[in-house]
């Protein structure tokens, strides 16, 4: 009777009223909660082209110099989900990153953009980021953290670039800001998830002797000061005892239309990666002991013109015995290392002496479509020989709509052969021999948020 009763009463139109109201008042207090309101879901696809042909660099297996083309074109498919901060301090991001095979040569694997399987170019599925993230408005202190896996831009020792995914680490990630000034802190543990990789792998770094050691944390941080008219940032990290690495980026802005930026790159071994063997033969190490890059760079929006005119100057410095050494641009493996030297190119201007000038000319035709030139051109020297470098290109940026972007770029080069260490000359009876490069991308994106 008791159980009929109960039931007649749940069917009665004033309990059923009763229960809608509240249920009604349960989903507006969760669309409420800044959790789920504060939540965005962002997808994109991005269809990208890279092509990369050279003849400087020896084969191996076939024991000559030779050709090679790195052609890779793939389709990735991306969802980001943002959170909203639950009591407006502890939230949760994650990333979907899925890459399509839609062509590849044989040496396609240095484009970075499809799965290199054994030497078969593969299509792969990831969550690339996956973090708890905290903040903390303790006024005049921001306060920032994370924990998990997650990608870094520029912080620290570390940054990306963009192919069908990006470069995720895992560790923690502390951001303490008061007004212009903010501090950055991370440790991360030996483990990384590569741009064009599905896998679980490891960092790793060669030493002055040549010999390969698995990294098991770094430790990196920095300190930036940003300004409208100036920007400074300052940072430093270590890997193990094996390596260290410090910087320095600035850019002021001169005027409205002028904008003049330095960068200041130091690496040098730490205790465990010095150079002990005496042998003299040309390895694989970058450098000796220490090298330095330097660069500046100055921008002019021309006034009253859809003109933009910028250059570059950069000298590296990078001892090696018996070779040319290098300033590495990504000296720990499988990460992506902070560099944003105008000597950065298809081949990089980093060699020890070398002295590197860059220009480049965009015009804007409309709001929406830009296209311009740039061109580099290098001189160092090794046992007398001068050597002679540098590449032309063309490039184009459309973006007719807030969500979809289109850029197009590929240009010429002439560098010189190399030894089996990739950064000496192969000099023939004391003169170098030319090689070309040539070069190509495309880049269409297209996202939307939800």
């Amino acid at each position: 009777m008791k159980v009929k009763n109960i039931a007649l009463l749940m069917l009665s139109p004033c309990y059923l009223a009763v229960a809608m109201a509240n249920a009604s008042n349960w989903e507006d207090s969760i669309k409420e909660n800044s959790f789920i309101a504060d939540s965005e879901l962002e997808l994109s696809t991005r269809n990208m082209w890279k092509y990369l042909k050279t003849e400087n660099r020896f084969d191996k297996n076939e024991n000559r110099y030779r050709k090679q083309v790195a052609n890779a074109w793939g389709q990735n498919f991306q969802a980001d989900f943002k959170s909203g901060y639950f009591a407006d301090v502890i939230g949760f991001d994650a990333s979907y990153y899925g890459g399509i095979k839609l062509g590849a040569s044989k040496d396609f694997a240095s484009r970075a953009i499809l799965y290199n399987d054994d030497g078969h170019a593969k299509g792969y599925n990831k969550i690339g980021q996956r973090y708890a993230k905290v903040k903390l408005d303790l006024e005049p202190v921001k306060f920032n953290a994370k924990a998990g896996w997650f990608t870094l831009k520029n912080t620290g020792i570390f940054t990306n670039s963009q192919r069908l995914s990006l470069n995720s680490y895992s560790g923690y990630y502390t951001s303490t800001a008061i007004s212009d000034w903010s501090l950055d802190l991370l440790y991360l543990d030996k483990k990384v998830m590569r741009r064009d990789s599905p896998n679980i792998d490891a960092m790793y770094f060669t030493d002055a002797n040549g010999v390969r050691h698995n990294v098991n944390h770094v430790i990196t941080g920095g300190i930036n000061y940003n300004t409208k008219p100036l920007k400074v940032y300052y940072f430093y990290g270590q890997a193990d005892d094996l390596f260290r690495q410090q910087g320095l980026e600035a850019k002021y802005k001169l005027t409205s239309d002028v904008t003049l930026g330095t960068q200041i790159y130091n690496h040098e071994y730490g205790s465990d990666g010095k150079r002990t063997e005496t042998d003299k033969q040309k390895g694989k190490r970058n450098f000796d002991k220490r090298a330095w890059h330097y660069a500046g760079t100055a921008e002019w929006r021309i006034p009253e013109s859809p003109w933009t005119l910028s250059t570059g100057l950069t000298h590296t410095q990078a001892k090696k015995a018996n070779g040319v050494g290098q300033f590495a641009r990504n000296p720990i493996g499988n990460t992506r290392g902070r560099f944003n030297s105008p000597a950065y190119a298809d081949i990089d201007y980093v060699r020890d002496g070398e002295t590197m000038v860059a220009m480049a000319a965009e015009y804007r035709i409309s709001k929406e479509l830009s296209v311009g030139a740039r061109t580099n051109y290098s001189e160092f020297k090794y046992e007398g020989e001068r050597l002679k470098q540098g590449q032309f290109g063309l490039f184009s940026y459309w973006k007719p709509t807030e969500n979809l972007s289109v850029s197009l770029s590929g240009g010429l080069g002439w560098h010189h052969r190399q030894e089996n260490d990739y950064t000496t000359p192969k000099l023939y009876d004391g003169h170098s021999r030319r090689a070309h490069s040539l070069s190509g991308s495309m880049t269409t994106t297209y996202r939307f948020k939800m």
